[in-house]
């Protein structure tokens, strides 16, 4: 067994830690960095793709109230492309020229 009192840890001296730790936390940021950020794009990157080839999900009370909104926008085009259409259609002979002469 080893007795941290007595110096040794791994059956290294207490003093040859830090020499050996130093280098290998070294190591282990220079490279150990780069593959982090790489994984993590990557799985950025993933997510998006599955995102982006799933159908969107669209709440039913929203989908009817837009259905809705359709419909009332259609009823208004039509009922106003029949107000110009009677606006424009003379009534006597004389209506355009009596419009234009007021």
């Amino acid at each position: 067994m080893f007795d941290l009192l007595d110096g040794f840890w791994w059956g290294m001296p207490m003093a040859d830690i830090p020499e050996v730790t130093i280098p290998l936390l070294a190591v282990g940021l220079i490279f150990g960095i780069p593959i982090i950020a790489i994984l993590t794009t990557h799985q950025r990157k993933m997510a998006e793709l599955i995102r982006r080839s799933q159908p969107q999900q669209v709440d039913p009370m929203i989908q009817q109230q837009l259905s809705s909104m359709q419909s009332q926008i259609s009823d208004m085009r039509s009922m106003m492309q029949d107000h110009i259409i009677n606006n424009d259609r003379p009534s006597t002979p004389n209506s355009v020229e009596q419009r234009l002469n007021s």
